[in-house]
């Protein structure tokens, strides 16, 4: 087992034993190359002895055309079973992607942020089941008293979009917006959800810093990314910014959206301007880091901390967060027809919950991010699985990313042994 991966026949019998495998913090800028690299040549990476048939759909997905870079990564206890990149990591061909390229993550982050949330509810700090209120007194305003932690991380506060206009710049701030979210009556009330895109960072960070003190940027960066030894970021620092993949438009603006349930509730979120995640700007939101949606990271980082989340108990290796609690943050507390886009979903407290995507078991949790990167963990299998692109595709509300797609039904099969 020299190059770390486990057969499934090792996992069974001895990963258990294993350590944590670590990972690079650090990494020179990518060397420039002469002429575009030819996709299936720029594959790097391994898998685990039973998972070769991932990395053909990973190849397939570059001989397709479909990618330009991406990275696919699957974890169990701590050890690798795929961990895959290639492609180039700027839309000239000039960067190839390297072992530690970083992606923006979209929404993505918001299961990071539903994390940070779920360790203070551990620590006593905040209880899913209080109102935000209690917490937040402001809050209270326009009859929203009775909403708890549990609706908000949901997507049932109402509060997909300040009334109004607003620019990025009044998320990055932070302050002003949270007072008007507090102020505003909602679109809704709680037994219906509408997704939050960027509002739910707003709001989770508010708990955070006041319960805490710290923001949810500071605390991912204190408490989950130092302790689990992954390169993930709610802000980018400048000196990282040199592995940061330039994330490139592939949309097709007039298949982006459809006739909304609650159309004030989808215009005040998607209202907001100056955020175009392909944009010239891009570098100004991944070192701004909204906790909605501007981490930074790439799929081995996201898979390991997944993994670490539902793996096996093992002696001297601390859970980021208690079972109890974790059950109390991933169980269904929503679901139906999202007031903002219309599609079906279903959503624990801030973790997106298997709808089709995320593979067979209903239990499995995680979150996905506009344009194609997703991160999960399945309990059943003990796996962290993240898919990180810089191509962004649509939205498939109803659906999977077809290029993860491909990913998945390899490592389905895979761990099914056929």
């Amino acid at each position: 087992m020299e190059s770390g991966f486990l057969s499934r026949r090792d996992i069974v019998v001895g990963a258990a034993g294993l350590p944590l495998a670590g990972v690079a913090m650090a990494a020179p800028p990518p060397e420039r190359v002469e002429g575009r690299p030819r996709p299936r040549d720029t594959i790097h990476g391994a898998v685990a002895q039973g998972y070769e048939p991932v990395r053909t759909a990973f190849e397939s997905n570059f001989a397709s055309g479909k990618e330009l870079g991406a990275h696919f990564a699957v974890y169990r206890d701590g050890a690798p079973l795929v961990d895959l990149w290639g492609g180039s990591a700027d839309e000239t061909g000039m960067v190839p992607v390297a072992k530690n390229t970083l992606y923006t993550l979209m929404s993505t982050t918001k299961g990071l942020t539903s994390m940070c949330i779920a360790m203070l509810v551990d620590r006593g700090k905040l209880d899913y089941e209080a109102p935000v209120a209690k917490y937040w007194p402001e809050f209270a305003a326009q009859g929203k008293g009775a909403v708890t932690v549990g609706d908000l991380m949901s997507h049932q506060a109402g509060l997909t979009g300040p009334r109004g206009p607003s620019t990025i710049e009044d998320f990055y701030e932070h302050k002003a917006l949270a007072a008007q979210l507090a102020a505003q009556e909602p679109f809704f009330r709680p037994g219906v959800f509408g997704y939050h895109s960027l509002t739910f960072g707003t709001l989770a960070d508010e708990l955070v810093r006041r319960t805490d003190g710290r923001t949810v940027s500071r605390f991912f960066a204190d408490e989950v990314a130092s302790k689990v030894g992954i390169d993930a970021f709610m802000g980018l620092p400048a000196t990282e910014e040199h592995r940061a993949a330039t994330m490139v438009s592939a949309m097709d603006p007039n298949s982006l959206g459809f006739d909304p349930p609650n159309p004030a509730a989808a215009a005040a979120a998607s209202s907001t301007s100056g955020f175009i995640p392909w944009g010239p700007d891009q570098r100004k939101d991944r070192e701004h880091g909204i906790p909605a949606g501007g981490g930074t990271s790439n799929a081995r980082n996201l898979a390991k901390l997944y993994a670490h989340l539902v793996r096996s108990e093992q002696p001297g290796v601390a859970p980021l967060i208690s079972k109890a609690v974790l059950q109390q943050a991933t169980r269904a507390r929503i679901a139906g027809v999202n007031q903002v886009h219309g599609e079906l979903g279903r959503y624990a407290a801030g973790f997106r919950l298997d709808q089709t995507r995320f593979g067979s078991n209903p239990a499995s949790f995680g979150h996905c991010g506009f344009g194609g990167s997703t991160a999960f963990a399945d309990p059943a299998r003990r796996l962290g699985v993240s898919y990180t692109p810089n191509r962004m595709f649509n939205p498939n509300w109803y659906g999977t990313d077809p290029r993860l797609a491909a990913l998945l039904n390899a490592l389905f099969a895979a761990e099914r042994g056929t």
